[in-house]
């Protein structure tokens, strides 16, 4: 669904924190949602391929399916199974992240419309253009960059763009268990898989699965700075850590708040200087 305010158009897309709102999640002026599939997903709420069936069949929002986790080889029959489950549901589109999943729909010939979102790695026009060569339209642009650069991927590039404009985002990934290793090692019972680490006044969440470790950048915020993008296609606002659904109806009244919001790299370049290397130091 399509909001109007002060001549920007919005197409808001919530993920869910808990599968019992998504029903009230569905009520609210917003386009649709995403919800990840069993085993195959790193979002919170996940659904089984009867409940996705069941879940399209009783809205006329967009629902899109998530099959967001890094891929192995034992997951590729999986993956097989799901698309092709996932083709006659008629969902509305995948989010996903490894490219596997691309290769094993083309190779099944499937229609499935494709959102790529490979976190970090797609942060230019040439990427960008690159994926619309190998039939994938949509993307969801990476957070590392600033607001600026992704309205340049969307001027200069076909893709249909989505971006994150409220949520805590992934940051560091690896398949070992580090919170468990880490107990273990200073010989303490671990109690829960979620744990924070604090930098600068800033805390970042770490949370531990089956699949691995995960580290979340604070919640980044753009109710104050959604004037800046009025060009994007589609705008995200995960809820997978947090709980008040109420903040849907923020956004849609774009009403501005009063606190300082952490807004990550938004309007903030990241340049690395390389150190400089005096000569008799470089390799001979």
């Amino acid at each position: 669904m399509l909001y109007q305010k002060g001549g920007m158009i919005m197409k808001l897309i919530v993920v869910p924190n808990k599968t019992e709102e998504i029903v009230n999640i569905l009520k609210k002026d917003i386009e649709g949602i995403i919800v990840g599939v069993t085993s195959l997903s790193i979002y919170k709420v996940t659904l089984s391929l009867p409940e996705i069936e069941k879940l399209v069949k009783t809205t006329t929002k967009k629902i899109i399916v998530a099959m967001n986790k890094m891929l192995h080889n034992e997951d590729i029959p999986i993956v097989e199974e799901t698309l092709k489950a996932l083709d006659k549901i008629n969902c509305s589109k995948i989010l996903f992240y490894d490219l596997a999943v691309l290769n094993i729909a083309k190779r099944l010939q499937l229609k499935l419309e494709l959102i790529y979102s490979p976190e970090h790695l797609n942060t230019s026009v040439a990427s960008n253009n690159f994926y619309y060569t190998q039939g994938i339209h949509n993307v969801l642009i990476s957070s590392d960059i600033t607001y600026q650069e992704i309205l340049e991927i969307k001027k200069k590039t076909k893709m249909q763009v989505y971006y994150t404009i409220y949520g805590c985002l992934p940051i560091f990934y690896s398949r070992r268990k580090l919170i468990s290793n880490y107990f273990t090692y200073i010989n303490i019972q671990k109690k829960g898989n979620n744990y924070y680490i604090t930098n600068n006044n800033l805390k970042y969440l770490i949370k531990e699965s089956d699949y691995g470790t995960i580290i979340y950048s604070p919640c980044i915020s753009l109710l104050n700075e959604i004037d800046k993008l009025k060009d994007i296609d589609y705008y995200i606002i995960d809820l997978s850590f947090e709980t008040n659904i109420r903040i849907i109806d923020y956004f849609i009244s774009q009403k501005r708040s009063d606190e300082n919001l952490y807004t990550g790299f938004f309007d903030k370049e990241t340049i690395y200087k390389l150190k400089e290397v005096k000569e008799s130091e470089k390799l001979q």
